[in-house]
């Protein structure tokens, strides 16, 4: 049986391309059903009953992660007018889950530096620290990134207990 979905997919690579990518058919499908019947409801319920703009407005789209087994996520966001203020994406595996969060502050120009140096060598970041980026075109100058997550293996968490973290 395996050997069926490997030759299917090697067909469907491009021999004028450097590399393949081949993804097994039914694990695929096993995984973007988990993350689109799953674990979508409870995400979009969280983003629908939000005071805030959100994205994806429609049906979410499931995307392919590089790995040593085949990892399937599926990316949300919290805006602040046109701009996130909030990213995140729930990863899935046969093997386990990822949810990943991360937080953007966003600072205009004449905010005091020292206010943020601050934020960023606060030591309870430390180990995780937060990143620091300058866009000089935007109207935000600043923009803080922290970053948090949270994952396991199957056999310790199950489906449920995702649902559970993606509820706030």
């Amino acid at each position: 049986m395996k050997k069926n979905w490997l030759i299917s997919e090697a067909r469907k690579t491009d021999g004028s391309k450097d590399y393949a990518i081949m993804e097994n058919p039914e694990t695929r499908s096993y995984l973007d059903d988990l993350l689109l019947n799953r674990f979508w409801p409870f995400v979009w319920s969280n983003l629908e009953s939000s005071t805030c703009n959100y994205f994806p407005q429609d049906t979410p789209v499931t995307e392919f992660e590089l790995g040593h087994i085949l990892t399937r996520s599926l990316t949300f966001m919290l805006l602040d007018e046109d701009r996130a203020f909030f990213r995140g994406t729930l990863s899935c595996s046969k093997e386990d889950w990822m949810l990943k969060n991360e937080f953007f502050l966003s600072l205009s120009k004449d905010n005091d530096p020292r206010v943020i140096f601050e934020i960023l060598g606060n030591s309870r970041f430390r180990g995780n620290p937060p990143e620091l980026s300058i866009d000089k075109m935007a109207g935000h100058f600043y923009q803080i990134t922290l970053h948090a997550g949270n994952g396991a293996g199957w056999g310790i968490y199950d489906e449920d207990a995702v649902e559970k973290k993606l509820v706030w």
